[in-house]
């Protein structure tokens, strides 16, 4: 009974970790916003994952009282330094990786972190007991064993300096990338007015069977390559706005490189006589679906017409 209450005793600090991971991550998870979500995660961001991560490097707890006390206050610095190395690693990797840092991937990750430390610090505590005088780091700070703490405050040092320089390379390998920015596709209709390209002057009136010339144009702000698909439709419309009739006029595709514009001149030529029909441009990427429609489009863009039997 006795050695069981001594083992518990040893990690009563890690199942208080555990704990507390498991309710900020619950919280993050949840309903909460807010100053009740920040209350939860901002104290589990800044010390939690750094102290399991300690307690997993220097599992040993000293018994006497000045000792654990001295020893208590290193662990509560370079936990907080720890916590605050690891939010910037996945916060500055995230970002990298275009995963949105969002506060449940980020407290994921962090959680992830913090258990996997847990288990390594409660395997050191427990099943490895009887070397952990041989491995683990000891922080004596005893008038008979100075020198043995100033050697652990070295290591410590070193430890919490690795930790500064990986914060830092990860920080400055992002910063050398280049900016991504958001990835989205302009998409517009443009006419010709005495040779110069402009997003206004539609034509209001076409007639049947007859060729009016307009352009199209797709950016590609997608910071990839892209295969570009447009279909060009006539549609008529109920009022309520539902699709009763519609033509496919004319298909058009074309692989655009990140930044360029694809400029496409076209010639629309009207099958639907009638008021008010809808010429309706539909940018899809990488395929089209069997029936394009606004709904599944990537981009849409239109204008409303009225086609005329010609003259």
């Amino acid at each position: 009974m006795g050695r069981w209450s001594d083992t518990l005793t040893a990690v009563s600090d890690l199942v208080g970790v555990v704990a507390l991971t498991v309710i900020a991550l619950a919280a993050t998870i949840s309903p909460l916003d807010g100053l009740l979500l920040a209350g939860v995660a901002i104290p589990f961001l800044l010390f939690v994952p750094g102290y399991a991560l300690i307690a997993a490097l220097f599992p040993d707890r000293e018994s006497t009282h000045q000792q654990h006390r001295l020893i208590g206050l290193e662990r509560l610095l370079y936990a907080v330094v720890a916590s605050i190395c690891l939010a910037v690693v996945v916060g500055v990797n995230l970002d990298f990786t275009g995963w949105p840092i969002r506060p449940v991937p980020v407290v994921s990750i962090l959680a992830a972190v913090t258990l996997l430390s847990t288990l390594v610090a409660l395997y050191r505590r427990t099943v490895s007991e009887s070397d952990s005088t041989k491995t683990a780091v000891q922080f004596n700070t005893g008038p008979n064993s100075r020198t043995q703490s100033s050697g652990g405050m070295q290591l410590g040092s070193i430890v919490v300096g690795v930790a500064l320089m990986i914060t830092l390379a990860s920080v400055t390998f992002v910063a050398a990338q280049p900016q991504r920015g958001e990835a989205y596709t302009e998409f517009g209709l443009l006419t010709e007015n005495n040779g110069t390209l402009q997003a206004d002057g539609y034509p209001a009136e076409m007639s049947l069977g007859e060729s009016s010339d307009l352009y199209f144009t797709v950016t590609n702000r997608e910071q990839q390559q892209t295969n570009y698909i447009v279909v060009v439709q006539l549609t008529r419309t109920a009022p309520t706005g539902d699709v009763i009739e519609k033509a496919r006029l004319d298909t058009y595709t074309e692989t655009t490189a990140p930044g360029e514009t694809w400029r496409q001149s076209h010639t629309v030529t009207p099958v639907l006589e009638g008021e008010r029909l809808r010429l309706t441009y539909l940018l899809y990427r990488d395929g089209v679906p069997a029936q394009p429609t606004v709904d599944n489009a990537y981009r849409e863009t239109h204008i409303w017409v009225d086609v005329v039997q010609s003259e």
